[in-house]
C-alpha cells in the first residue's frame, strides 16, 4: 500500500517528519473516520490498513510505523494477540487501541502487553488525532 499523507492545520512533529500510523480494525468505515479525524491535525501518513489479526501483523512487521492504531476484536483473532506477536519486532511503535470493549481487565492486559493508549470508542474516538499529535513512539 502507498502511504496516505494526510494534512491538517497544525504544526508537524518537532523533527518535521509526518509520523506514519498503520490502522487495524475490521470495520472499512471506521478506517476511512479514523483517516478523516487523523486529517484534521498534525500531517500522518498512513502506511498500511488491515481488517485482520494475520494482515495487521503483516503490516505493522513490514511498515515498522511510528504509530499503530489497534481495534481489540478483529476476524481471525484478537488486537491483543497481534500486540503480543510483533511488540518485540516493532520496538519503536506506539500502539494505541481503539475499541468497543473497554473494561478495565482489557486495559490492563493491553498495557501489560505493551499498549501505550487504550481508548474506549463509545467516548474517546476523538483523542486519537490529539494523542498522535502530542505523543511520540518511544525511541523517538
Amino acid at each position: 500500500m502507498s502511504a496516505l499523507v494526510l494534512f491538517g492545520d497544525s504544526n508537524a512533529m518537532d523533527d518535521g517528519i509526518a509520523p506514519t500510523v498503520v490502522l487495524v480494525d475490521d470495520s472499512a468505515c471506521i478506517r476511512e473516520r479514523l483517516k478523516e479525524l487523523l486529517s484534521i491535525g498534525a500531517p500522518v501518513r498512513i502506511v498500511g490498513e488491515a481488517d485482520t489479526a494475520a494482515a495487521a501483523i503483516s503490516e505493522i512487521k513490514t511498515a515498522q510505523p511510528d504509530f499503530v492504531v489497534l481495534d481489540h476484536q478483529l476476524p481471525d483473532g484478537t488486537g491483543l494477540e497481534v500486540l503480543r506477536e510483533v511488540r518485540a519486532e516493532a520496538p519503536h511503535s506506539c500502539f494505541i487501541v481503539l475499541t468497543n470493549h473497554a473494561s478495565a481487565q482489557l486495559r490492563e492486559a493491553f498495557e501489560t502487553a505493551g499498549a501505550r493508549f487504550f481508548l474506549d470508542k463509545s467516548h474517546e474516538f476523538g483523542q486519537l488525532g490529539k494523542l498522535i499529535a502530542g505523543a511520540r513512539a518511544p525511541g523517538q
